[in-house]
């Protein structure tokens, strides 16, 4: 996944008063912009095509396409999947984005043979209207699907199979010019693992070390992982065991390597907790004014030097006291210059917000904190319950370093204040997470800070809060600002909402909430109604909102459910209600071993078989369920290991905490990456000249 590409058309400055879903029938009309900013997608050249989903009408493949984007029942459902082939069957993608997420969501749904035809499709259809890099793109994304296929080719084809995926490949390396790391990091990865046979051994090593030798293209931080791991891997037999172990550290991954291929930016471990960035980094938003710190506990760090240089004022108080002290401390290092901390700003007070309040206020003199006077509900809710899954908030976490939070100026309105020369604007609104959400603006700086007012799970899952009309309620005030720029809570979230994604965004969320509505209202349950790839028409002119819209859309129909039913819930059929039993783990093990009388092989053929369909959550529940009725089968185990790297891959960009969990079924730890600034990567580099 790689950052948005720059601007290249004016920013939004106004949204339009239709309501949702006649706003986007007017945006198939209307003519836009060849290329829209941020994520970039050719204009397509066919008006919308429509289907009947549910109630209401979805978004269809474009012409030419059909037999795409609906999963149906002849493979398993990946919401995923039926979203990118369909706005992606309008027109070839400049954004690499969602091109390679596609490509992972097909291999971890062992569906390469369709990512594949769809690849093709797209390929001879617009193959003329790509650029030389979107094309080579392409290309290494089809020649992954084609190398994690090729055991699957019957063996007297395979062979040339294989060298067919390698032509891809150096046909993608010449479009690129051999500069684009996308078309190196596949290359590495396919090359390391081919056997020795195909003689690819020194052609991975030169392409990894490329990664290596240029860690600024690494697309997002957290991306070079696999990198590091082949690296190592390749250069085991060299004998250079410190190496080795530099690049073993470098991958995160410490003798623990996943079942699949992760690129994302999460990292979680019962020491650190949840990370939203798996390695620390400083990037300074607006120079000598704006600073964002990431890397130290879950939500990210923000500072801003005030007009007249004398106040050092921090966004929100971090996760836990030890994050913010590291990451005070880091900021420090890299820019010793700054005025002492004198004023903290928060957004709303939720446990990876306020959670390192008490080092902050440790300081001397202690800086001044600055919240919503409803504050106390929110803290409520963060000390009610003792979380089940240490790899959110850390084996460390105390209660105690929320519940003593208490603002020293509460905000109980719309409110202007000044700050060394800084005018600051505080803008209460409901929020989509909490009820005490703070839209604080620096109007000189053109900077708007949102806190978790649009975090698209809308409230922590495991607790009861979170409103999708208050995320909407919170980007019509922000639209109302007009900021040139957005910082959110998390830097995922930053990605994906910034300032000129909103406007479209808003609609597209608000034409999903009221058709989620219309639907739970006669009897559809939560599942049903994601079943339904409910895909707004025209949204497929607006690329810049594919990313926010696929990463809302399941929690967006699951808080939606949860306000308009009870403890069950129908389903449309009617014959499948949840909540009217306590059928779990325990009951399925005892299906699979007494009812069914399955030997520990049979049960493992039929996890194998789950996987091979794509169906990954019912084999990590089965799965789970028969490692407790049967705990020395070592092959199930693998299976569930399997299973979860599976379901952890498929959420590593968009969902934290299905991230952390799944990871924790899996009785392992995704570690951080060590600092990844120049000096250490100098080192790296240094090190594998040496060893050539």
């Amino acid at each position: 996944m790689i950052p948005p590409l720059p601007r290249t058309s004016p920013r939004t400055t106004h949204r339009s008063t239709l309501p949702a879903a006649r706003r986007f029938q007017s945006l198939r009309q209307g003519a836009a912009a060849a290329l829209i900013a941020g994520a970039c997608l050719v204009m397509p050249a066919q008006a919308s095509e429509t289907r009947i989903a549910g109630l209401t009408t979805s978004l269809a493949p474009a012409d030419g396409f059909a037999e795409f984007g609906d999963t149906g029942t002849d493979r398993s459902f990946h919401f995923e999947i039926s979203f990118l082939e369909t706005v992606l069957s309008y027109g070839p993608s400049d954004d690499a984005r969602p091109v390679f997420l596609l490509a992972n969501a097909y291999i971890i749904a062992s569906q390469q043979n369709h990512g594949i035809a769809f690849f093709d499709r797209q390929l001879v259809q617009f193959g003329a209207r790509m650029s030389d890099i979107t094309r080579s793109s392409y290309l290494a994304a089809q020649s992954l699907l084609r190398a994690t296929y090729a055991d699957r080719v019957p063996l007297l084809k395979r062979i040339s199979w294989v060298n067919a995926t390698f032509r891809t490949l150096e046909t993608a390396e010449t479009l690129s010019g051999g500069k684009n790391p996308l078309v190196k990091w596949s290359a590495g990865l396919i090359y390391a693992q081919v056997p020795g046979i195909f003689g690819k051994r020194e052609a991975a090593i030169d392409a990894l070390n490329w990664l290596v030798d240029h860690p600024e293209t690494e697309p997002t931080p957290g991306f070079f992982r696999e990198a590091y791991r082949y690296l190592a891997e390749l250069l085991t037999e060299d004998g250079d065991a410190q190496l080795v172990q530099m690049l073993r550290q470098k991958s995160g991954y410490h003798g623990q390597p996943p079942a699949v291929p992760f690129t994302g930016w999460f990292a979680s471990s019962s020491d650190s907790g949840l990370l939203f960035a798996p390695t620390p980094w400083i990037e300074e938003v607006v120079p000598d004014r704006v600073f964002a710190i990431r890397g130290f506990g879950f939500s990210d760090f923000h500072f801003v030097v005030s007009a007249n240089g004398a106040n050092l004022i921090s966004i929100d108080a971090g996760t836990q006291p030890f994050s913010a002290e590291a990451a005070l401390a880091f900021l420090a290092e890299h820019r010793p210059d700054l005025p002492p901390l004198t004023h903290v700003l928060v957004t709303h007070a939720h446990w990876d917000h306020i959670g390192g309040q008490s080092h902050f206020r440790s300081l001397s003199p202690q800086p001044l904190f600055i919240g919503h006077d409803n504050f106390a509900h929110t803290i409520a809710k963060n000390t009610s319950r003792v979380p089940r899954y240490q790899q959110f908030r850390s084996r460390h976490w105390e209660d105690a370093w929320v519940a003593s939070y208490q603002p020293d100026v509460a905000i109980r309105g719309a409110t202007e204040m000044e700050i060394g020369g800084s005018i600051i604007r505080f803008v209460p609104t409901q929020g989509g997470e909490t009820e005490d959400a703070l839209l604080i603006e620096f109007p000189a700086l053109g900077t708007l800070f949102m806190g978790d007012a649009l975090m698209p799970f809308f409230g922590e899952p495991w607790e009861e809060e979170g409103s999708v009309d208050g995320a909407i309620e919170s980007i019509d005030a922000a639209l109302a600002m007009n900021p040139e720029r957005i910082l959110h809570g998390h830097y995922g979230i930053t990605i994906i909402y910034d300032a000129h994604q909103l406007p479209a965004f808003r609609d597209a969320l608000a034409w999903l909430a009221e058709e989620t509505r219309r639907h739970i209202n006669v009897g559809y349950a939560a599942a049903d109604v994601v079943k339904l790839n409910l895909i707004p028409p025209g949204i497929e002119r607006h690329p810049e909102v594919f990313l926010g819209y696929l990463a809302a859309y399941e929690a967006a129909i699951g808080r939606i459910a949860d306000s308009m039913t009870g403890i069950w819930q129908e389903d449309v059929t009617g014959q499948a209600p949840s909540g009217l039993d306590v059928v779990g783990s325990v009951e399925y093990g005892r299906m699979l071993v007494e009812y069914l009388d399955l030997s520990p092989r049979e049960i493992a053929t039929g996890l194998r078989n789950m996987l091979n369909g794509g169906d990954n959550a019912l084999a990590l529940k089965m799965a789970v369920a028969a490692v407790n009725a049967d705990p020395a089968n070592a092959a199930v185990r693998e299976l569930r290991n399997e299973a979860a790297d599976r379901l952890r891959s498929a959420n590593q960009y968009f969902n934290p905490f299905k991230f952390a969990t799944y990871t924790e079924l899996r009785d392992t730890e995704h570690l951080p990456i060590p600092r990844h600034d120049n000096g250490d990567t100098d080192d790296m580099a240094t090190a594998l000249k040496n060893a050539e």
